[in-house]
């Protein structure tokens, strides 16, 4: 049966057209600039004088481990603050959420005096006590006001089984979270990803370095010329391709998170 197309769905359409087309400019913008002068001969000349694979390696690292501990963080005191009642709660909890209004530019200076005093200073492990705190705010927020909305009868059922607190938040409220998390999980991966003052005040050593790093210390070292520009370019087209591809390969799981949990909502 044929829709009848109505004027307002013409008038998203062409919003989302005019969108997609601001959106895409500066990419093949880059992309045409990657190609100046000695065309595709630009990116194996940066891949000659950048370890790309390495960069994206570090990159993987740091990532995976800021995942891993994230979401521990975040799930476990989410379920506390939510679920579980101890004194001084709503206190704590607060305090916690006080920590998104701090900058992290007024944190880099202690944060590099403590990696410096642990001699983590040019080692890729050094970015992830950052991360995995600063993501832990939001997501703890995010994971509380899930929790929040599962019924506390679900626990108390499962108590009446002989559940303890562990293996209610394991195999009962844990799964039934799983929109927050994939949220979680997208939102900490491009935050950490593209992360690139603690990357650059940690890290100084461009094999050591993560890949949203790279252009900026690639930059460093050129000068003004067409033909550097063009190096400079390729290097940032190589540099966005994993953000693209995981922006494809999640895009059902974004968009699944934010319908279930408007759902459960």
């Amino acid at each position: 049966m044929n829709k009848r197309i109505t004027g307002f769905q013409i008038f998203s359409m062409a919003v989302l057209i005019i969108a997609s087309l601001i959106v895409a400019y500066p990419l093949l913008l880059t992309l045409r600039k990657s190609l100046i002068i000695n065309g595709l001969a630009n990116y194996p000349a940066v891949l000659r004088k950048v370890n790309i694979p390495r960069n994206l390696m570090n990159s993987i690292i740091v990532v995976g481990i800021t995942l891993i501990g994230t979401t521990i963080v975040c799930s476990s005191a989410a379920f506390a603050f939510s679920k579980l009642h101890f004194r001084g709660r709503n206190i704590l909890f607060l305090v916690i959420m006080m920590g998104m209004m701090v900058p992290t530019s007024a944190m880099i200076f202690p944060l590099f005096q403590i990696i410096k005093f642990l001699k983590l200073v040019n080692n890729p492990i050094s970015q992830t006590l950052p991360y995995i705190t600063g993501n832990s705010i939001f997501g703890l927020l995010l994971l509380k006001i899930y929790f929040d909305g599962l019924p506390n009868e679900m626990m108390e059922s499962a108590r009446i089984d002989g559940a303890g607190s562990l293996r209610i938040f394991a195999q009962i409220m844990l799964p039934n979270a799983i929109p927050g998390l994939s949220i979680l999980f997208v939102n900490t991966f491009m935050g950490t990803w593209n992360e690139l003052q603690i990357a650059i005040t940690f890290i100084s050593k461009r094999d050591y370095m993560t890949i949203a790093a790279i252009p900026v210390n690639f930059a460093s070292g050129m000068g003004t010329t067409n033909n550097s520009t063009g190096e400079l370019f390729a290097c940032l087209v190589m540099c966005m391709i994993p953000v693209i591809l995981f922006y494809i390969l999640v895009q059902k799981m974004i968009i699944r998170g934010m319908t279930e949990g408007t759902v459960k909502g």
